[in-house]
């Protein structure tokens, strides 16, 4: 079996994996469609001006950025501990030993691992758009008209993003040789995102562009958000990915 193989097959077979992917895929579109739903049975109350504060536009689309906007904190936030996860198990639970053992590089083992995960988030999002979709459907919002399918495609772009972002954790497990240290820098990057975002300057941090492209933080956010800032995820991401295997491929048995 290919590396990439093997990697998607322990992927699959963890209940991280398990429960992540039930959280991406259905917990996320159900509960925007909860919050739009029961901001529409109580009318001005908090959670309702909540809700509406968070929806740049009315029907289709507000709702499908509502889900994005949540999807893009899941994706990050449950990605990111799978990244962590299956670069760092490898010293947590003592394997690291046996990939300096295989025929196979360990640059591309880790290019394995990378791909496996980046390839299943990229699904779960697709998925979770769908699901979203009928989700809506059920809450009566009636027939998707021609604009519900480019605010699904930005939700889902959105969301693609802070997928590709997740790849600087794989490096943080390898070099902190565990996946709890990438955890608590994934934490760190939360934080300081969060803080960048208070400040004013949240559209120039990678990991907070994505939500307020979508709205999350008011149209005045939103409209600071362009391509430019976007793509700041690209580099961030093929950084990450970059020095992960150059980390693997110099990496040395202690």
């Amino acid at each position: 079996m290919s590396a990439i193989g093997i990697e998607t097959l322990k992927l699959r077979r963890s209940g991280l994996a398990r429960v992540t992917t039930l959280v991406l895929v259905l917990g996320c579109p159900l509960a925007g469609a909860g919050f739009l739903r029961l901001a529409g049975a109580a009318p001005g109350s908090p959670l309702a001006e909540k809700t509406a504060a968070l929806m740049p536009a009315d029907g289709w689309p507000g709702y499908l950025a509502l889900v994005g906007e949540i999807l893009t904190v899941a994706v990050l936030l449950g990605g990111g501990i799978a990244m962590s996860w299956t670069f760092g198990r490898e010293f947590v639970d003592r394997t690291v030993y046996g990939l300096f053992a295989t025929a196979v590089p360990r640059w591309r083992t880790a290019g394995a691992k990378i791909a496996a995960v980046l390839a299943w988030l990229l699904l779960a999002v697709l998925a979770a758009v769908v699901v979203a979709i009928l989700a809506g459907l059920l809450l009566g919002l009636g027939a998707p008209p021609a604009e519900t399918w480019g605010a699904a495609g930005r939700s889902a772009t959105a969301a693609a993003l802070c997928a590709l972002m997740t790849t600087p954790l794989g490096w943080a497990a390898s070099a902190l040789r565990g996946y709890l240290p990438a955890v608590g820098a994934l934490l760190a990057l939360v934080v300081i995102t969060e803080i960048g975002t208070a400040l004013g300057a949240g559209a120039w941090f990678p990991y907070a562009a994505p939500g307020l492209w979508l709205g999350m933080g008011g149209p005045a956010a939103a409209a600071e958000v362009g391509a430019v800032q976007l793509g700041l995820a690209v580099p961030v991401g093929a950084l990450g990915a970059v020095g992960t295997l150059v980390w693997w491929r110099a990496a040395e048995v202690v």
